[in-house]
């Protein structure tokens, strides 16, 4: 059985995502680059992400994006990881319209990647009690 790769999307024009990108890629992680939010919402309804990490420093991303994500019924399931400068009160705002999770800038990689990864382990520890509860009630039956 061949694993697809985890699949992330990093919504940001800056030259810090490369390096975020870098550090993903190296933890086996699949990663597309949108440079603002129109491409990165389209990128999301063509293919499917498991996780959308939002720049929220560029006046053109922002909680709005995040709450377009979240009231998209086939974007339900995709994590969505904030990153901004504390103070600017874009963290508070993105986590309000539905943000999993936030990460302060400078980003630091090391603590980014470790981010996606427990949000992403948090989600197949969920879908493995899932297909092993789904299998008890059919053993039961």
């Amino acid at each position: 059985m061949v694993v697809e790769p985890q699949r992330i999307l990093i919504v940001s024009d800056e030259a810090p995502s490369r390096v975020i990108r870098g550090a993903l890629e190296e933890r086996g992680f699949s990663v597309t680059n949108a440079g603002d939010r129109r491409t990165a919402y389209a990128s999301l309804l063509e293919s499917p992400f498991d996780l959308v990490v939002v720049d929220l420093a560029q006046p053109d991303y922002g909680a709005e994006f995040v709450e377009r994500v979240r009231a998209t019924p086939k974007l339900s399931e995709t994590f969505v990881l904030s990153v901004a400068e504390w103070g600017t009160g874009q963290p508070t705002l993105a986590l309000a319209r539905g943000a999993d999770a936030y990460e302060p800038k400078p980003i630091d990689a090391t603590r980014l990647v470790s981010a996606v990864e427990r949000l992403l382990q948090e989600e197949k520890a969920k879908t493995a009690a899932a297909a092993k509860g789904a299998a008890e009630l059919v053993i039961e039956e």
